[in-house]
Parts: C-alpha cells; sequence; structure tokens
C-alpha cells in the first residue's frame, strides 16, 4: 500500500511526538529519583559503647589518621559510655564545614582554623571552647633530592605540592608566604593541589613533586631533606562544645586525641578541662 506525502508526514510527526513524550517521561522519572538520592558520607568511622540507646559523639577531624584507633579508644571508655551509645569519627577538608553545622552543632568535637570558625560564625565561641591546642609546631621544606634552598633560583622549575585548602597553615599559608618572602614568582615553579595531605605525601614520597612542607615528624622513613621554614606555627586546634563540660569526658577526649601527638612532637599541649583550668593533666 503506497502512503501519500501527507500521510507519511502525520506518522512522523506521531513518531517524533511519541519519542518526546517517551523522552519526558524517562526524563521525569530520572528526576524523581535524583530528588531521591542520598549520597552517604564515606569519610568515617563508628564504634559502639555498648549503651543500649543514647546519642552518637561526633567528632571531625581534617586527616583519618588514627580515626579507628582514636573513636575505639572512647568507644571503650566508662565515662563516655554513660552518656553516649556510639562515637563517630569524620575526617574531611576544612573548607567542607559551614556555618549550618555550628549553627545547628552538628560536631561535639571539631579540628580546624580560628580564623576560619570565626568567618562562618563570628561568635562561634558562644557555643564552643578550645579543648586542646599544640604551640610551637616547626614546619620544613622537605625534599628527597637535595637541601631547599630560600632563594627564588632555587625554587625555578620545581614541582610544589600545596593542599587545595587555604585555611592549612602547613600545606597552604607557610609555604606561599614563603615562596613570596624568596621573590620566587608564580610561573616559575609549578603549583600541585591536593584534596588531602594523604595525597599530598604520597605524590612527594613516590617522587612526583619536588618540594612539599611538612613537620619534624614524618611517617615514612625514607630519607628527607629539610630547610626551617617556622618554628613557632600553631600545629592543630580542637574545640569542643560547651554543653559538653563534664571534665572527666573531656579528659577521655584529649586522651583519645593523644594519639595523633606524634605529628606534632615535641611541642607545647594546652588543654581545657572545662573546670577552669588549661594545665590539668590527664591521668
Amino acid at each position: 500500500m503506497m502512503l501519500t506525502s501527507t500521510a507519511t508526514s502525520r506518522l512522523t510527526w506521531l513518531a517524533g511526538s511519541v519519542l518526546l513524550l517517551a523522552a519526558a517521561a524517562v526524563s521525569a522519572t530520572l528526576s524523581r529519583h535524583d530528588a531521591q538520592i542520598e549520597l552517604g558520607d564515606y569519610y568515617h568511622y563508628q564504634c559502639q559503647t555498648g549503651m543500649e540507646a543514647g546519642p552518637t559523639l561526633r567528632i571531625l577531624s581534617v586527616i583519618p589518621t588514627h580515626a579507628a584507633d582514636m573513636a575505639d579508644q572512647l568507644c571503650r571508655s566508662p565515662a563516655i559510655a554513660q552518656h553516649y551509645a556510639s562515637v563517630k569519627l569524620y575526617w574531611k577538608p576544612r573548607t567542607l564545614l559551614s556555618t549550618a553545622d555550628l549553627v545547628n552543632q552538628r560536631y561535639d568535637v571539631i579540628w580546624n582554623r580560628r580564623h576560619f570558625l570565626t568567618g562562618l560564625m563570628p561568635d562561634f565561641d558562644q557555643q564552643y571552647d578550645t579543648l586542646l591546642h599544640y604551640d610551637n609546631y616547626s614546619v620544613f621544606w622537605l625534599s628527597l633530592n637535595s637541601t631547599p634552598r630560600m632563594t627564588a633560583e632555587y625554587f625555578q622549575g620545581k614541582r610544589i605540592g600545596l593542599l587545595a585548602d587555604d585555611s592549612s597553615h602547613t600545606h597552604n599559608l607557610l609555604p606561599l608566604t614563603s615562596l613570596h618572602n624568596v621573590e620566587a614568582l608564580g610561573e616559575t615553579y609549578t603549583p600541585v593541589y591536593f584534596d588531602n595531605a594523604g595525597a599530598l605525601y604520597e605524590s612527594f614520597y613516590r617522587g612526583q613533586l619536588d618540594l612539599i612542607t611538612g613537620g619534624l615528624t614524618l611517617t615514612n622513613d625514607t630519607p628527607v631533606y629539610r630547610t626551617l621554614v617556622d618554628n613557632s606555627a600553631t600545629a592543630a586546634t580542637f574545640f569542643i562544645r560547651k554543653q559538653l563540660d563534664d571534665p572527666a569526658q573531656r579528659c577521655e577526649i584529649v586522651s583519645a586525641l593523644r594519639l595523633l601527638t606524634q605529628l606534632w612532637q615535641g611541642i607545647e599541649t594546652h588543654q581545657n578541662l572545662g573546670d577552669g583550668s588549661t594545665t590539668v593533666a590527664c591521668p
């Protein structure tokens, strides 16, 4: 049977309309499903205290180092188990913390910089105390090949690893300030940015970078050449919710955080147990 051109056009239009309707239906279905998708938070470790029901003690770190060890130690603590059913330790870049997180006090303990938290919420210290901070931390330029020299000529052509986090003193602010002080221009070296310190160090030890900055203590046994950048940096500060003011609980949290001390050996430690003292040592 022969179809007229008019009939053919109508069939083509009808077929096209059906395809458009089908595509729209699929799109709408996908949109509905997309709206229901909730991405999981893979950057955390959680353990149970043994308490049948109760809140979760939430700690926000910036690195995964000793995350499971710290959480497990807190889960074994009777003082923590009296009030919490579980402990959950997160590790995320500092910049992923939001104002809403502070307002809603999503985390009980936060590792961050005071100026960054103040930028998010100027009166954040009405809700959080300084629990623990490490002072007089030495930061060095690190190289696998030769002792770094503080001249513009030395940095020329070098691949320099940095964190993509402008609140990081060790891996962003201090190295960039050091480069500026020796008048090393941005176009004469190659900055390579990383989302986390673990990836930064891994790339360095693989020889994919010429220089990074870091502390005196490194977890890798590979020999490293060092040149001092700053001997009085603030290594880390941990903030705690004011409502979590029981000295025994604060002491248990400080004890768990001490597992990170190897990262900042030989520097001053100050702590706040919630009793008005910043010098009393935990048992």
